[in-house]
Order: structure tokens, then C-alpha cells, then sequence
């Protein structure tokens, strides 16, 4: 498990918040703490110079802006606003925000701002652009103090969980859940996050948009406030309800649901068919309706038993079994 100080930061290290200033998320908090700040763009590998009176309008503009915390692939691109104290540089890039460490491998933790506020910023990529004078040499400040990925105490679900933070398919607030049961929401949220990666989207929302239009929201009556991966996940015919008005979110979801919806997905990627048996002693206690789901999941080692001997149907889902499936699912719709 993950186990760092927090000196020097205005945050827990170990238990991220969903959002903080920009103040905090660089550790800067004042403008007198800033002895430089470049604006740079990083494909130019050029900067110009920003003059004192610039650097403090700066500061007041950005310090107390919302940011909130994303889980970003390439944060080094565009341009990068770069700020210099006696304690080091922190940069913010205007396409992706102040990166703040590691998740894993391959991506990162950043904090960005909101659509308005980044909109509000994009002077700085005027300034740039209007230079007079560009100096050769800004480098790309990359911040690996810490990696915040928390990994499960079960070793066999550790590598599990390094390969979906490394494919962008683990939410940073399931890392604190390894060992709860998964709830419908979260596991639609898991599956949808799994199909944006796939369609090569940001996000499931951004993939919504562009494939499927509008979509009905708020379907279920139980379901105002809950991540709109249920809603969409609806629209595309994955999940279903508890009934026709509730979707019971919060509710445990079971071991058959949860290949049931598996198998969903993976139908809108490749021909889905069995022509297995199920040998467990339980086989007789799967739902009618799930038969078929369970059968396939096991075929294809996506869901196994959980002894030899026992599928255990209505059983719960924990969230480290949910990330293990859902990474097993990414990688045979993969080939």
C-alpha cells in the first residue's frame, strides 16, 4: 500500500482530493514565493519570459481556481506555463493542467481547471505566440516524486490493477475499495470507461456524444446524481434495471449480472457463442437468464469459479474481481 508524507503539500498525498485550488495542487501560495515563470510550448521546445508585473497578475488570476483531479496518458503537449520557486518548477499545461506525480506506468495524475477558467487562461497562449523574443531550451518538467497509485492488498490482484491504471481503466477512488463489493454503478462506470479506451475517447461522455447522439438520462427513478455510464451504457443496451423505473446503483451487483454484462460489451466488439458445459456443483443455481453469460465468461477465462467447485451465482462481486474481469475482457477484445 501506498504510504507517503505530506510535507510540503497542502493536500493528503495518499487520499487525493477531487478537486483543490490551483494554489494547492502546485504548493505555491503566494507570488513572492515566484522567482521566474516561462511560457513555453513543448513541440517548439522554446519559451519566452514573463515580466514581474505579468507573473503577479498570473498568480492572482489562477491561485484560487478550482482544479480537479484527472488521470491523463500525455500530459507534456501545447502549451505549458511554467513556474519557478527556490523549491523547483511546477508547470501547467493548458491542454491538461499541473501534472503532480505517477499513476503507475504510462500515465499520470494531473489537476486541471475547468472549461470556463481554461478559456480564461488562453491568453497565456498569445503571449506565446506574440513574442517578440523565444529562447531555445525550455525543457519539459515532469513530476516523479511520487506514484499514486495505491495497489490492492492481494497480491494476486496487484497486477491487475498496475495494468488498468496503465490503460486507463481503474478510477483513482477504487484504488481505496479494493476489497468492497462493487456496486452497479461502479461496475458500469469500470465497463465504461473500458469502451472509451477502446474507442480511443477521453472519456465515456466524449464517446456518447460523437457515436451515439442524444440518449435518454435520468432513465431509472433511484438514479438522479449516479455517473452517467449507467444512462449511456443503457442507451447502448448493456444494462438493464432492477424494473422499469429503478436501477438499484448502489446496490451489490452479482456474479451473474456481472458476466451478463460483461458479455454485453464484449458483443459489440466480436461474435459471442459457447457450445461449453458448466461443471460446477452450483451450475443448477444460475438464473435461467444468465446460463448462457456465465457460461461464456467462463469459457473465455474472463470470470471463473471462486473454488473449482463453485460459481456461486448471486454472490458478490468484489471491486479488485471487477478490475481483474474487466482487464481480461480489454485484452480479448484487444486481439
Amino acid at each position: 500500500m501506498l504510504a507517503l508524507s505530506i510535507t510540503g503539500y497542502a493536500y493528503n498525498v495518499v487520499d487525493l482530493p477531487e478537486s483543490m485550488t490551483v494554489a494547492d495542487a502546485m504548493g505555491i501560495f503566494s507570488a513572492d514565493e515566484i522567482t521566474q515563470v516561462t511560457i513555453s510550448d513543448v513541440a517548439d521546445g522554446k519559451y519566452t519570459d514573463l515580466t514581474r508585473e505579468e507573473i503577479n497578475d498570473f498568480y492572482y488570476n489562477i491561485q484560487n481556481m478550482t482544479a480537479y483531479r484527472t488521470i491523463n496518458p500525455t500530459p507534456f503537449r501545447g502549451i505549458a506555463v511554467n513556474v519557478y520557486t527556490d523549491a523547483g518548477v511546477k508547470s501547467y499545461y493548458l491542454n491538461s493542467g499541473i501534472q503532480i506525480g505517477l499513476y503507475g506506468s504510462g500515465n499520470y495524475i494531473c489537476y486541471k481547471v475547468g472549461e470556463d477558467d481554461t478559456d480564461t487562461l488562453m491568453y497565456l497562449d498569445s503571449i506565446y505566440k506574440d513574442a517578440d523574443v523565444k529562447v531555445s531550451g525550455e525543457e519539459i518538467h515532469r513530476d516523479t516524486s511520487y506514484d499514486f497509485l495505491k495497489l490492492p492488498e492481494a497480491v494476486w490482484a496487484q497486477s491487475f490493477a498496475k495494468e488498468a491504471a496503465a490503460n486507463s481503466l481503474l478510477p483513482y477512488e477504487f484504488t481505496s475499495r479494493y476489497s468492497e463489493n462493487i456496486t452497479r454503478e461502479q461496475f458500469c462506470v469500470l465497463l465504461g470507461n473500458m469502451i472509451a479506451v477502446k474507442e480511443s475517447y477521453t472519456s465515456l461522455e466524449s464517446y456518447a456524444a460523437y457515436e451515439l447522439g442524444a440518449y435518454l438520462r435520468n432513465v431509472f427513478d433511484d438514479c438522479d446524481g449516479v455517473d452517467s455510464a449507467v444512462d449511456i451504457l443503457y442507451a447502448m443496451g448493456i444494462v438493464n434495471g432492477r424494473d422499469d423505473n429503478n436501477f438499484d446503483p448502489y446496490g451489490t451487483i452479482t456474479r451473474e449480472e456481472a458476466a451478463t454484462l460483461l458479455c454485453g460489451v464484449a458483443e459489440k466488439y466480436m461474435w459471442v457463442g459457447t457450445e461449453t458445459w458448466l461443471s460446477y456443483d452450483d451450475t443448477s443455481s444460475i438464473s435461467p437468464w444468465a446460463v448462457f453469460y456465465v457460461t461464456w465468461a467462463n469459457e473465455y477465462n474472463i470470470m471463473t469459479g471462486i473454488t473449482t467447485s463453485e460459481f456461486s451465482p448471486q454472490g458478490p462481486y468484489t471491486v479488485e474481481q471487477a478490475v481483474a474481469t474487466v482487464v481480461r475482457l480489454y485484452n480479448l477484445i484487444q486481439n
